[in-house]
């Protein structure tokens, strides 16, 4: 893979909920990378100083051809 593609990725995180309980969720990503390996440095970045604890459960390479903004 030369060129940029979309990774579908989920993300299972803990987080401490209003009454202090920890709580688990997922949440799905739409990540531009040239691989996985790509993917999990950009990942790692943008979640740097948020979640202290979370873990990639799936990178999926989408069929997105482009975002439009």
């Amino acid at each position: 893979m030369t060129e940029n593609c979309y990774f579908k990725v989920t993300l299972k995180m803990e987080y401490e909920d209003a009454k202090g309980n920890m709580k688990k969720k997922s949440e799905p990503y739409i990540v531009e990378a040239i691989g996985p390996s790509d993917v999990e440095t950009k990942i790692a970045q943008y979640m740097k100083g948020s979640v202290s604890d979370y873990e990639i459960t799936s990178v999926v390479q989408t069929k997105i051809v482009a975002i439009i903004k």
